[in-house]
């Protein structure tokens, strides 16, 4: 969703002057049904029970996580833009990275781990599985570091 949703918003305000991107959990997923619906393994629906139980794999999460950067990466080639993404530990189940992986600059993207820690090591830095304040001044830090100035300070 967040691939559509920020080419959308471009296609509608081209004067966009950067793009930060924050990709979810692979494992979170979309379907249509009269709208466009997240589900994830705890969604308690029949669609998400479906999905996740005939369906799903490690490998298909990984390959759709990295098609979307992919497509997106290549949408702003001409808009600079900065990536970074949300983590899950089952991803180092995967044997083999996909051909999408390969095919941009953001294999190795920041994740939410790497920024504030996980929740085991550094429970300070989350509420309820989701960043605290003291996490997401980590988070804001991180991203003033790679926004070019210009962009948030007015001269």
């Amino acid at each position: 969703m967040i691939v559509m949703r920020t080419i959308e918003y471009i296609e509608q305000n081209p004067d966009v002057e950067y793009v930060i991107t924050q990709f979810t959990v692979p494992r979170r997923s979309t379907y249509w049904e009269n709208e466009w619906k997240n589900i994830t393994p705890w969604t308690n629906s029949t669609q998400s029970r479906v999905y996740y139980k005939y369906l799903d794999s490690q490998e298909l999460r990984m390959m759709n996580l990295w098609k979307n950067v992919y497509v997106l990466d290549q949408y702003l080639r001409d808009i600079p833009h900065y990536f970074w993404r949300l983590s899950e530990g089952s991803e180092k189940t995967v044997k083999d990275d996909c051909i999408f992986k390969k095919l941009v600059p953001w294999s190795d993207m920041v994740t939410l781990y790497d920024l504030i820690g996980i929740p085991e090591t550094h429970p300070e830095h989350y509420v309820t599985g989701h960043p605290s304040k003291e996490g997401h001044n980590l988070i804001a830090q991180h991203l003033q570091g790679v926004v070019p100035n210009s962009l948030y300070h007015s001269s």
